[in-house]
């Protein structure tokens, strides 16, 4: 009897299990389309699509030959600053040593050089600061390690900073994960950790994976919920189907 019983639940829990149908598209797990905040003409580029590239990696240089100029000079300004500040630190020293007999106006235009020599240096080390920051605005790098997966631009082109225009987009490949569409009216029954059995791209072979996000907002077009399942060896674009069990 006790027997039967427990099989009794146990199908009746099976019974009123229910399977929400879904699609989903595959991202990368994390993707960037990289701009320039800086205008101008492409002059040199690095990579293509497909390439692997490290983070901080140089991928893109616009015409930026005035600007190196400019750096060689601001280090010179540099160099010739630190210069004077050395003679001008000595001379006031100097004077320190021998300052209760000689005229007090004196020293007091050696203590003053020394001031506007230390003065100086730093607004020459400001002013090489901001031309090297111009200069790297230039210079599209890599945020993060990935695969370039799109090229927008040709040597040549122009770039202007006030359409940030999409030059690359970069992404992980090694991860990557499932954008999942579901029905607004099945939001309630959502939840992290349910499974989600899938198909991609017309292929026969099942998958699972996990919920692992659920968006907090409803998209007012689709009228749908988003949500996230981790996945791996899937090529981003694909897109599938697939059901979700809830209780």
């Amino acid at each position: 009897m006790k027997k039967v019983l427990v099989l009794t639940l146990l199908l009746g829990t099976v019974a009123f299990a229910e399977e929400i149908y879904a699609t989903f598209n595959v991202k990368a797990d994390k993707e960037a389309d990289l701009v320039l905040s800086s205008s101008g003409l492409v002059q040199k580029i690095y990579v293509d699509v497909g390439d692997s590239v490290k983070k901080g990696e140089v991928l893109l240089e616009l015409d930026n030959d005035d600007l190196q100029t400019s750096l060689v000079l601001a280090q010179k300004q540099i160099d010739l600053a630190e210069v004077n500040l050395r003679f001008a630190k000595k001379a006031y020293e100097r004077f320190v040593q021998v300052k209760d007999v000689v005229d007090e106006e004196l020293f007091d235009q050696y203590a003053s050089s020394y001031e506007r020599a230390k003065i100086q240096l730093a607004d020459a080390t400001a002013n090489l600061a901001f031309k090297r920051a111009l200069f790297e605005k230039t210079r599209l790098k890599a945020p993060f390690t990935g695969v370039i997966a799109s090229r927008e631009i040709e040597l040549g082109d122009g770039v202007s900073s006030a359409k940030m225009e999409t030059l690359f987009t970069l992404i992980t490949p090694q991860k990557q994960k499932l954008v999942v569409s579901v029905d607004e009216k099945y939001w309630q029954k959502l939840k992290v950790g349910q499974t989600f059995s899938y198909v991609v791209g017309g292929s026969d072979q099942q998958h699972t994976g996990k919920i692992s996000k659920i968006y907090p907002s409803i998209d007012d077009k689709l009228r749908s919920v988003t949500v996230e399942v981790p996945a791996t060896a899937l090529k981003v674009g694909l897109f599938g189907h697939g059901t979700i069990k809830v209780d």
